[in-house]
């Protein structure tokens, strides 16, 4: 891969949120009717209705996926598990899953509430941001359905975007991207080969919260070396390629989340039903955690805040800052390749623990009228 990088990437100054083009240029010349009718307004007191442009259609906030196909098949030749469709998990669904899952009533059970919505500001890190959020369901999945035969359950904290953002790029990519942004891929093989990091302060370097100036510098300089030690106390699993909706919902059944990368993007005003419509081209990632057959369609965590889109959030309780998405639009984003799903997480256990593979903890579907924690039959 060589310098590609998405259209709407993020400059590399090291400070200050980025604003897109469109939205710069929109200022510009909305601005200028404006002032000319408040002139006339106080120099001769007419009401002149400004000829503002209309608000552009492009989100104002930071994207940041680069497809590299090449990429993304090397990583496929490393996998177990290549295809969702392969994995054990898959293979002990069945051929009817059940008909709606959402993955964030296990955060309800393990942390009393869906986890809140992150925003990635200008940085183009939307990589780090909807490869975690995919993880971080995982391991919630994981701690609501634990054995306690194998002993005290992992605990659950934050993790961070930026690690994994910065470990995409340098530790896996080579550091061969300039500006921001990083390949879905690289994310996923990470978080495997190497692994995950809470929030916290680790000597010098504060991630305690995110600060767009440190993901920068991180994904500059990548992950450092004093903490890749740490990092790898703490892998995924495994990880899995997922093309298909089918394959996308016999892996949220089983309680793993999947990161999706696509170029699709989508109004942010949900309809009645929490559906928000394509439209125009983001280079993006976002992060899948539910699905539901009322209305075939699946639940889409942005990395964009709690307020960019607007409108009910449709049935199940689902968390600010996502959206439902048609089950076509889905499958048009997942047929670019780069959507991945991620295995139990080791987690943070008190100590240590049987660790759980791909397989040991997926179960035959419940029988009819049997409980089921993430879904319903």
């Amino acid at each position: 891969m060589s310098d590609r990088k998405p259209s709407d990437e993020t400059p590399s100054e090291p400070s200050g949120a980025k604003i897109n083009p469109a939205w710069k240029r929109w200022a510009l010349t909305a601005i200028v009717p404006v002032v000319i009718s408040i002139v006339t307004y106080f120099t001769t007191g007419k009401v002149v209705v400004p000829d503002v442009p209309p608000i552009p259609d492009v989100p104002i906030f930071g994207q940041g996926w680069i497809r590299d196909d090449d990429a993304v098949e090397m990583v496929r030749g490393m996998l177990r598990f290549p295809d969702f469709d392969g994995t054990p998990a898959s293979q002990a669904m069945g051929a009817e899953p059940p008909k709606e899952v959402f993955l964030w009533n296990a955060a309800k059970k393990v942390v009393g509430s869906s986890l809140p919505p992150r925003n990635q500001l200008g940085v183009g890190a939307c990589v780090g941001f909807g490869t975690v959020n995919a993880v971080e369901h995982t391991l919630l999945a994981q701690i609501a359905s634990w054995d306690k035969a194998n002993g005290p359950p992992p605990t659950f904290r934050e993790l961070s975007p930026e690690i994994v953002y910065a470990g995409s790029r340098v530790q896996i990519g080579g550091g061969r991207i300039r500006g921001d942004g990083s390949v879905g891929a690289w994310a996923a093989r990470f978080v495997n080969e190497y692994g995950i990091l809470a929030r916290g302060k680790y000597g010098r370097l504060d991630i305690s919260a995110y600060s767009e100036s440190i993901c920068r510098q991180l994904g500059a300089g990548g992950v450092p070396a004093d903490l890749i030690a740490e990092t790898k106390l703490r892998p995924v699993k495994d990880i899995s390629q997922v093309r298909t909706t089918p394959e996308a919902r016999k892996s949220l059944a089983n309680g793993y989340a999947i990161s999706v990368c696509s170029n699709v993007g989508f109004v942010n005003l949900r309809d009645s039903q929490g559906f928000c419509k394509p439209a125009g081209n983001w280079q993006h990632c976002m992060s899948i955690i539910g699905y539901r057959s009322d209305r075939p369609g699946f639940y889409i965590m942005n990395s964009w805040g709690a307020d960019y889109f607007r409108g009910p959030l449709g049935p199940g309780d689902p968390p600010e800052g996502g959206f439902w998405a048609d089950e076509a639009v889905v499958a048009g984003m997942l047929a670019q390749g780069d959507s991945w799903a991620f295995a139990d997480a080791t987690g943070f256990p008190p100590r240590p623990v049987d660790k759980l593979d791909w397989a040991s903890w997926v179960k035959t579907p419940k029988k009819q009228g049997d409980s089921v924690i993430f879904g319903s039959r």
